[in-house]
């Protein structure tokens, strides 16, 4: 079944990734949208749900509401995913036990169920980042164990190629090297198989400065000797039996671990990440040293989670489990690491009198005491990679698992820790851990302990904080906790002491930075958007770009600020309240004012210039904005500009609510009239809504007369995009009277002419035409050609609805030219569009196509989703008229996606009516009427009356054309009362069609 919305796609593609489990709403907003949530976001995934189990028809039953959102039932065997892995499991296992051909037909049988690239047509970058990477590594695992398979089986020829192929995509990985080069040996082509190996080692040297790991060199090495290419069998080594076991005498194994915490929820896909580190890899006779490192912010549960899975797999190090704080970020001095060694060494059995002084020589007995066993060692609360280097077992059957606030990048990139970066705990697992906590009042007050999960912004340690205030005020309602963590939250998460205090958590970490860098995490917390990049960095704290990426970056490792995409980051609510209140401490003579109005006036530069890229026709009419002393992101070019407006939206949004409520008021209007084109021919609803009604709201605190009408012209675009057009022509009006009393030509005109356009989209085509007149006139006033220009466009437009061709024509031919001129691509796509009608109401099928392909070229290139929508609606009309009903129906679904998913109601309406023309056409009487009551409730979820009407009129003709009077007459009564109230010339031809009818009935 086709899901032709992208939005939708992503929608599916996330439930059904956890089939059968709830996905919370928040965590699907985040799939769509990443970081720059919609203000709206819980109601429009309501939205996209709803749509999404229309598109799946009959399917659409599986998506089941279970709050905190939705889950997707599945059977095991239905998810290609499900049963790839489930093939892929049993691969593993047959690998294992040296079953190879059984290994060789599960692992060919995972494959045969893929399909190029895994969520190809899925944009999302959550997805794309958490769900992507994991299921190519399974894929390629597969193939390995396949390949395998067929080297044991004796077939080493029948690989090679398909080796080449994927050693050529992904160099850096030594399994599939080790393959070929078993394979080219097993073929007699022992040179080439050397050679293999150089080509690798070199690649990993010039790479990442590393030398090929033991397995490959020991393969390099039996190649030399001219012994056996692959092991025996593919499986993680024999632990020697204790009698064979070199090392110190037999003693009792430490069991060092701490107690698994109380009422540990989630972390499934955590736990599942880890243990799948202790998988052993086909074919690999000595495993390299597994080194897991957990890191994440202050309360975020590394700790918890580390002790949880060394307690799950403990069974699997029989000779002991050792434990050590290191107290990295304490308040206290940090362990130094000659002391953990001290204490790690007792514990292995090394009488204190025996242990060296000298740091090194203690590491090595380390080492060596651990050669040969199998053994867990947890270090708990690094300060950085430095002081775990030395406490790193030297033996591959260890296992190392680090907790760190340190991001570790020198463990991951010199020592090969495979990291996890650990989040907040989803909406669904923080509301499950403080029911748990709680205990039967949660069950009582579901909403509260919502909220409350949200105040302690899903962090464990608070939300564990927060239940233990709770356990003990027994007497008070949780909403009223609520309340109170909702007037100061780090003041109410403190449990009595330093380890269970919030605020003094994130002071461990703070008091280690330098005092510019403290500075800069305080400020960080002031900004008003979801996260920031390092040019906002830099206006924030008035340094430069270089200086500003130095300090996010201390602060990244540091786990005070999170990563939000690529070179971007952001603070959970706890941090930002913990920042907030540094900020205030340091806000002495306008520290925190200053710094807002840098961070303020750069981001109304960039916009500036952003738009000044993508619309240079309009520069005029933007504000000149007084250059910041922060640099503006380099654009070369509209893909750059377009790209960083793309990424910024929300925060420009939240910048615009920020100013115009305390104390910026110009800066919120000068935003708004800045991002005008953007966020209209981007169709940037919900965010345009944002801006407008904050501007308006700062205009007129401000007495600002010419802002206010600006503004009122904003929301008007709104209206007239989600297909509202009386409350678009409301705001018009006060627009008009707000430019006419401060004597602004040229707003006047931009006004008289969207008014006329709410006239066209209500099909009062004349009044339309006299709107667009008055605004050509009061365009030449101003000197404004290119609003001059689209003013004849739209009047062009109108002018063929009522038949006036040749003036349309001449119109249009005054205009493309200033369009061309002024370089306002957008206006020429419009003017193309306008000819293409008019050619298409002459009969000109042919030159209306060419120019409507002209015309969805220009506005792909310049990223325009509305345009390309309006000229692929344009298409399928042609191709409808010739009689290609595939093709326009093919067209038609295009534009409908793209209507969906820009928030274009009225085009939506209007596509899915051209679109059930076309089904008829093409046999689908049934398929028509369906997407025809869609179109019916749309419109009048829009209040547009003329498309309710004319809605009801197709149906009324699809049912005649069925056979069903009583239905065709039903909906024809109900054409004929609106068309009537708009006074609407259809209202005859329907009244003719109930008179034929009744007649025909009566004979």
């Amino acid at each position: 079944m086709p899901v032709s919305s992208g939005r939708q796609r992503t929608l599916l593609a996330m439930l059904l990734l956890r089939a059968n489990r709830v996905v919370a709403v928040d965590d699907l907003a985040e799939a769509l949208w990443g970081s720059a949530l919609p203000p709206s976001a819980r109601v429009t995934v309501q939205n996209y749900v709803m749509r999404l189990r229309d598109a799946l028809g009959h399917a659409g039953h599986r998506i089941v509401t279970q709050p905190p959102g939705y889950l997707i039932r599945v059977a095991a065997d239905e998810l290609d995913v499900s049963v790839f892995e489930a093939n892929l499991d049993s691969a593993r296992t047959a690998a294992a036990a040296g079953s190879w051909q059984a290994a060789d037909a599960k692992a060919r049988a995972a494959l045969l169920g893929w399909r190029g690239d895994p969520l190809a047509g899925v944009r999302s970058e959550y997805l794309s980042v958490r769900e992507v990477p994991r299921l190519a590594d399974l894929r390629l695992q597969a193939a390995e164990i396949g390949i395998e398979s067929t080297l044991r089986l004796g077939r080493p020829a029948a690989v090679i190629s398909e080796l080449r192929r994927l050693v050529a995509s992904d160099p850096l990985r030594e399994r599939l090297s080790g393959l070929l080069m078993a394979a080219l040996y097993g073929d007699g082509r022992r040179a080439e198989a050397l050679a293999v190996y150089q080509q690798t080692r070199d690649v990993l040297v010039a790479e990442l400065g590393l030398e090929p790991g033991h397995e490959l060199r020991d393969l390099q090495q039996r190649i030399l000797a001219g012994g056996q290419a692959l092991p025996p069998l593919a499986s993680a080594p024999a632990m020697p039996a204790a009698s064979d076991a070199a090392g110190p005498p037999a003693l009792m194994a430490p069991r060092q671990l701490p107690a698994p915490v109380a009422c540990f929820t989630g972390r499934e896909a955590e736990l599942a990440a880890l243990t799948g580190l202790l998988v052993p890899r086909p074919g690999v006779r000595v495993p390299a040293l597994v080194i897991s490192a957990i890191t994440g912010t202050a309360g975020v549960g590394k700790t918890a989670l580390a002790i949880q899975w060394s307690h799950l797999v403990a069974g699997q190090f029989p000779d002991g489990q050792l434990y050590v704080n290191l107290r990295g970020f304490d308040p206290d001095q940090p362990v130094a690491a000659a002391d953990a060694l001290a204490g790690l060494l007792r514990a292995l059995g090394v009488a204190g009198q025996e242990i060296p002084d000298a740091l090194e020589e203690r590491a090595r007995l380390y080492r060596s005491r651990l050669a040969g066993r199998r053994m867990l060692v947890l270090l708990d609360n690094a300060r950085d990679g430095e002081q775990v280097r030395p406490l790193l077992p030297g033996d591959p059957g260890c296992v190392a698992v680090v907790t760190s606030r340190d991001a570790l990048a020198g463990l991951a990139a010199t020592d090969g820790a495979r990291r996890l970066d650990l989040d907040v705990l989803p909406e669904a697992d923080a509301v499950s851990l403080l029911r748990l906590l709680i205990g039967p009042r949660g069950d009582q007050e579901p909403d509260a302990i919502a909220e409350l999960a949200g105040l302690c912004a899903r962090l464990p340690l608070a939300l564990r904080i927060a239940a233990e205030l709770a356990a003990a005020r027994t007497a008070v309602p949780l909403a009223d906790l609520v309340a109170e963590l909702r007037a100061g939250r780090l003041d109410r998460l403190d449990a009595g002491e330093d380890r269970a205090d919030v605020r003094a958590v994130f002071s461990w970490s703070f008091r280690q930075l330098p005092d510019d860098v403290a500075g800069a995490f305080a400020l960080a917390g002031l900004h008003p958007g979801a996260d920031l990049d390092v040019h906002a960095a830099a206006a924030l704290t008035g340094t430069g770009a270089a200086q500003a990426r130095k300090m996010l970056g201390r602060l990244h490792r540091a786990s005070l600020i999170q990563a939000a995409g690529a070179g971007r980051y952001g603070l959970h609510d706890l941090q930002r309240a913990y920042a907030r209140e540094q900020a205030a401490a340091r806000d002495t003579d306008g520290y925190c004012q200053q710094a807002l109005t840098r961070l303020f006036d750069y981001y109304l530069s960039a916009a500036a210039a952003a738009m000044d890229i993508l619309y240079p026709a309009e520069a005029h009419r933007r504000p000149r904005i007084t250059p910041t002393a922060a640099a503006v992101p380099e654009m070369p070019g509209q893909v750059d500009a377009r790209a960083w407006l793309d990424a910024e939206r929300a925060n420009l949004a939240a910048v615009a609510v920020r100013c115009a409520g305390h104390g910026w008021p110009r800066h919120a209007t000068d935003l708004a009239t800045t991002l005008f084109r953007y966020l209209m021919t981007g169709s940037h609803l919900p965010e345009a809504l944002t801006v407008y009604s904050h501007a308006l709201q700062a205009a007129r605190r401000a007495g600002d007369v010419a802002a206010e009408a600006a503004a009122l012209n904003g929301l008007g675009g709104i209206g007239i995009m989600k297909g509202q057009f009386r409350n678009a022509a409301d705001h018009y009006q006060v627009a008009l009277e707000r430019y006419r009393g401060c004597g602004d030509r040229a707003g006047q005109a931009r006004v008289l002419r969207n008014l006329g356009l709410t006239e066209h989209y209500l099909h009062n085509y004349r009044s339309a035409v006299g709107y667009f007149r008055q605004a050509i006139a009061t365009d030449d006033d101003a000197g404004d050609r290119s609003n001059a220009a689209h003013a004849l466009a739209d009047l062009a437009n109108a002018e063929t609805e009522l038949g006036c061709y040749d003036q349309a024509s001449d119109h249009l031919q005054l205009a493309l030219p200033v369009f061309r001129e002024v370089k306002d691509q957008a206006g020429e796509a419009e003017a193309l569009q306008r000819i293409g009608a008019l050619n298409l109401r002459r009969g000109q099928l042919a030159q209306a196509a060419g120019v409507f392909e002209q015309a969805l070229e220009i506005c792909r290139r310049i990223d325009l989703p509305a345009g390309v929508a309006d000229q692929l609606l344009n298409l399928g009309r042609v191709s409808l008229r010739q009689g290609k009903h595939q093709q326009a129906i093919s067209y038609l679904r295009q534009a409908l996606g793209l209507f969906r998913h820009t928030g274009h109601k009225y085009g939506e309406t209007e596509t899915l009516r051209i679109l059930a023309e076309a089904l008829n056409g093409d046999g689908q009487p049934g398929a028509a009427r369906s997407e025809l009551e869609i179109a019916l409730g749309l419109a009048a979820e829009i209040g547009n009356t003329y498309q309710q009407a004319s809605a009801h009129r197709d149906l009324g003709e699809s049912y005649h054309s069925a056979g069903e009077d009583g239905q065709a007459r039903h909906h024809w009564q109900q054409a004929l009362a609106l068309y009537t109230q708009l006074g609407a010339s259809e209202a005859d031809q329907i009244q003719s069609r109930l008179s034929a009818q009744q007649e025909t009935a009566q004979q």
